[in-house]
């Protein structure tokens, strides 16, 4: 279990990314744990809501002080870390999607079921994590919970535990290593390997391509009509006729 002075657990706040961001400011330690029950203010990628609820949702944002080294792959990292996490507590058909979501099968769909943030804050770094237990009403986006690809869900503070536990390992390999040693099993959880995509960026189409999968160090590779062509922002898609 975590140690207790480690986390810091609200019935509610804005967001724990912001508030976690402002403790880091004020000089909180490498490894401070922010969970909320409710997010009033949750942020996604790009600017998106992301709904939260006591019974629906494992919100929390976590703290490190920069290490040495590149980030580049770290969104990347952290998927393939809360992946691990979860297959050890028994979930099964999870996928990867780039650059930062985690899916799992329901009813033959590749569906939403977890999303990470990161951002700087200083010399540190905060992880918000944004894990569905119960699949939420999005219109237009297919969304599942950890109750659709896990028998038995633990209880929120046991799941924090595997998490964190899992994302402190990875973080101590990446600061040492960086994203490159872990390529090959994110790309072996990458959900449209080697499917025709098409990268987005609002609401215009960047490239098209068969995908390849990701560099070393994470940027997106695509095989397009002018040749093999790397990205390091957007927002991926599968088209029309793809499965």
């Amino acid at each position: 279990m975590l140690d207790a002075q480690r986390v810091e657990w609200r019935d509610e706040c804005a967001s724990t990314n912001t508030s976690l961001r402002e403790q880091a400011e004020a000089g909180a330690p490498s490894g401070r744990v922010l969970v909320a029950d409710r997010q009033t203010a949750g942020r996604g990628r790009c600017g998106r809501v992301w709904q939260s609820s006591p019974e629906g949702s494992l919100t929390f944002s976590v703290l490190y002080k920069e290490g040495e080294g590149a980030l580049s792959g770290l969104s990347l990292a952290v998927g393939l870390a809360l992946l691990r996490a979860l297959e050890k507590l028994g979930a099964r058909a999870l996928r990867l999607k780039w650059p930062n979501d985690l899916l799992c099968q329901k009813n033959g769909e590749d569906a939403k079921l977890a999303g990470v943030l990161i951002e700087r804050a200083g010399d540190a770094i905060i992880i918000g994590i944004g894990l569905n237990l119960k699949a939420p009403d999005l219109p237009g986006e297919v969304t599942a919970g950890l109750e659709d690809c896990l028998e038995t869900p633990a209880a929120k503070p046991a799941l924090l535990a595997a998490i964190v536990g899992e994302l402190d390992v990875m973080w101590a390999d990446f600061c040492a290593r960086g994203f490159a040693p872990l390529c090959a099993d994110w790309q072996a959880h990458h959900v449209w390997q080697g499917k025709s995509v098409r990268l987005m960026e609002e609401g215009r189409v960047l490239a098209e391509g068969i995908c390849r999968g990701v560099t070393d160090d994470g940027a997106l590779r695509l095989a397009t009509a002018d040749g093999e062509r790397t990205f390091w922002a957007g927002d991926l898609r599968l088209r029309a006729g793809e499965h």
